[in-house]
């Protein structure tokens, strides 16, 4: 049923709920018989009307919560509708920003694997060129060693004819005496990169003196007396000792005074306690087992209470085969157990390279 006809119906039950009663004054027949005949039936139906009314006024309520219900369903359903028109939007747009994103992010990897792929040309490049340096280097380490044995050749002619002799009349010992010199030219290399990779010791010394090793270094193997010119640039008191006449003269000529002896009888014949550190460079691997532990033993008596023993030798295979007077390398452990044998409490042996290429080296330091 409509609301509007629901709406009259409701009206009209309303105006007539009572039927018109009661009846007036004049009216005595209509009393009479409202009294005797109808008021039961009346009753009745005015019951039956205002029933009649209640139940159209809640349907009539009930229609109008319906429509409004309907109302904000239907404005539900427009917002709805505009909240997925609007969604349709955003999401295209998502989508287009999305795809945007995807074809730069594709385009960047195009590129990266353009670049890589030069890259790796470049690399290929650089890697030959890495092994045309490194056989350049190969070929120009062997001239240099090929160099330097032609110029302690030539220093060994050039100290004989320094000394008024001809080759041939030189005596076998005295060959070693030039040899000595002119080996260290072409195993160690220039004089000046011999300084500079002696002076990383110098702390060792001065650390001895301060712990109250203030006696004078003892040097067994001078040679061209690079580390004499280190320990005097530092203002250290020297000692040195060799049994070969022209390392004693060379080091002369350097300002130095070396003694003209055995190195180890010289070290023996020194006080015990009296060194404040005793250093050996090319020295340890040219000696004898024996002779070794012998020398190491009187370092130990010699040196002063905080005093250092500092050895080096080489352990480079190339550089052993080059030193005619090296019997084998020195393993580490051996020279700790010699050292430590010897009473040193403080021992270390360490691997050190040399600067310029002069390969590797062990450095025994053992402190009193």
């Amino acid at each position: 049923m409509p609301a509007d006809r629901v709406a009259a119906a409701l009206a009209r039950l309303d105006e007539h709920r009572e039927l018109h009663l009661p009846l007036r004054k004049s009216d005595l027949l209509g009393r009479l018989a409202l009294r005797f005949l109808w008021k039961r039936q009346v009753k009745w139906q005015i019951e039956a009307n205002l029933a009649i009314r209640d139940a159209l006024g809640a349907f009539h309520e009930q229609t109008q919560d319906g429509d409004g219900r309907l109302v904000r369903h239907s404005e539900l359903v427009h917002e709805i509708e505009q909240l997925r028109r609007h969604d349709q939007t955003l999401t295209a747009g998502l989508n287009q920003r999305l795809y945007s994103g995807l074809g730069r992010v594709e385009s960047q990897l195009s590129e990266m694997r353009l670049r890589h792929a030069e890259s790796a040309e470049a690399g290929d490049d650089v890697e030959q060129r890495l092994k045309a340096i490194e056989t350049q280097v190969a070929a120009l380490a062997s001239a240099a060693t090929d160099v330097r044995l032609r110029h302690a050749q030539l220093d060994l002619a050039l100290d004989r004819v320094r000394a008024g002799q001809e080759p041939a009349d030189v005596e076998a010992a005295d060959r070693e005496s030039f040899l000595e010199l002119a080996l260290i030219e072409l195993l160690d290399g220039p004089a000046d990169h011999v300084r500079e990779a002696r002076r990383s010791h110098l702390p060792l010394v001065t650390a001895a003196r301060e712990a109250g090793a203030t006696g004078p270094v003892f040097d067994v193997a001078p040679a061209r007396g690079e580390w004499l010119e280190v320990l005097r640039s530092a203002g250290l008191p020297i000692a040195a000792a060799s049994d070969n006449s022209l390392v004693r003269k060379h080091c002369a000529g350097l300002g130095f005074d070396v003694e003209a002896r055995e190195p180890l009888a010289a070290l023996a014949a020194r006080p015990p306690r009296s060194l404040g550190a005793v250093t050996a460079f090319r020295f340890a691997e040219r000696l004898a087992p024996d002779v070794l532990a012998r020398f190491v033993d009187l370092a130990a008596t010699a040196l002063q209470p905080g005093g250092v023993l500092l050895v080096e030798t080489p352990v480079s295979e190339a550089d052993l085969r080059l030193d005619p007077f090296a019997r084998k390398a020195l393993p580490a452990v051996y020279l700790r157990f010699l050292a430590e044998a010897s009473g040193f409490a403080d021992v270390e042996v360490t691997s050190v390279e040399a600067p310029h290429g002069l390969g590797e080296r062990l450095r025994l330091v053992a402190r009193r």
